[in-house]
């Protein structure tokens, strides 16, 4: 359902035209001012299938399975952001990008839910920090690849920076998660 979701976005926003015999299919593109991703139809299908189609046929995804499969894509999703790295002279560039954007998120959102949950320690707090501030690969990998194959940014290193300063972002994010979760707990 998600992935058919994504075909009707891609199929709204860049038309569709199909040429079978004397048949002609035109679906003229609805609009050209705002780009919307294909992951949108997907969000969107997936809700309305599990929460309007799925009812009848399953209660709940067996937990074992959709932990395997999580686990896949996004190996997958990694994978493919690997192989499109190249690290000549970014060295500072990845620490800077990797270290600032995630700290000062993780330390604001730190600060926030102090001030809204008062009960909250500080190392819970920091744990929830961490948990908003890390990057998701399926939205930032797969944009950044479409711009590298356009052609954006690609004499600057642009979106491979991005690519490996997202991936890096997530591993400090889980790191520091797991950490202040620990201290949180004892």
């Amino acid at each position: 359902m998600a992935s058919f979701g994504g075909i009707v976005v891609q199929v709204i926003m860049k038309g569709l035209h199909i040429k079978t015999g004397s048949v002609n299919w035109f679906i003229p593109k609805v609009c050209d001012a705002v780009a919307v991703p294909p992951l949108v139809g997907m969000i969107i299908a997936g809700c309305l299938a599990r929460n309007y189609l799925c009812k009848a046929y399953m209660d709940h995804y067996p937990e074992e399975l959709s932990s395997w499969i999580r686990l896949i894509c996004l190996s997958i999703i990694l994978l493919r952001g690997g192989l499109e790295l190249s690290f000549e002279g970014k060295g500072l560039t990845m620490v800077l990008l990797t270290l600032f954007p995630q700290m000062f998120e993780a330390a604001g959102a730190a600060i926030a839910t102090k001030m809204i949950f008062p009960l909250f320690t500080w190392p819970l707090c920091f744990a929830h920090g961490f948990t908003l501030g890390a990057v998701s690969p399926a939205v930032v990998v797969p944009s950044m690849m479409l711009l590298h194959k356009a052609g954006y940014g690609v004499k600057a290193g642009i979106p491979t920076s991005m690519i490996a300063a997202s991936s890096f972002d997530d591993i400090i994010a889980i790191t520091a998660f797991g950490i202040f979760i620990t201290v949180a707990m004892n």
